[in-house]
């Protein structure tokens, strides 16, 4: 009887352990789960990213002639009627549109046949803007905004500016130089296209 105490006793310490470290190792991997996900998100670069969630805006009413001769009018109505479509406020004068305009042909040039590019050309002349499309290499359409009533209606606070438009709907922004590699990004996520 003495023996079957002892035993008794020490199957139940045994499985006391056990517990024990089954439940250490739950709370230890608990632990490391959310801190992987606080660690993830706080590591994400938000200039990187779209804003979530998306604005599903109506685009403002608007028609521009074509900036290039012979090319076609960009209006609201276009708009609405295209799927996923970047659209790009810049200016001759302005120098982060230099820097960022490359990168949105080059992407042009790669997803073209997937997502529409426009540009806006806003406060300018035309004569300047006309020098910096040939001088820059940009191929897609561009509107002539030249007294900056579009810019304005879009209520940019910036230039450049660059919008995400599917079917009429603004669905998100991004003020400032837009990186190729930021546009990338956008284009996944917002519209799925890589």
């Amino acid at each position: 009887m003495l023996v079957f105490l002892v035993r008794h006793g020490h199957a139940g310490a045994t499985t006391r352990r056990k517990t024990a470290t089954r439940r250490a190792v739950m709370v230890g991997l608990l632990v490391a789960v959310v801190t992987a996900s606080l660690v993830a998100a706080l590591t994400v670069s938000p200039s990187a990213a779209p804003n979530v969630p998306l604005l599903d805006i109506p685009v403002p009413q608007f028609n521009l002639p074509g900036l290039v001769s012979g090319q076609a009018a960009v209006s609201s109505s276009v708009l609405r009627h295209a799927g996923p479509t970047v659209l790009n406020f810049w200016g001759s004068w302005c120098p982060p549109c230099t820097e960022e305009m490359p990168g949105l042909q080059a992407v042009h040039r790669e997803l073209g046949h997937k997502v529409r590019f426009v540009g806006i050309d806003e406060e300018d002349r035309r004569a300047a803007a006309l020098s910096f499309l040939h001088r820059v290499g940009v191929t897609y359409p561009s509107g002539f905004d030249g007294n900056g009533a579009v810019a304005t209606a879009f209520r940019i606070e910036g230039t450049p500016t660059t919008y995400f438009i599917s079917h009429g709907k603004m669905l998100d922004f991004h003020t400032g130089r837009l990186t190729k590699s930021q546009l990338l990004t956008y284009l996944r996520q917002i519209f799925g296209v890589s």
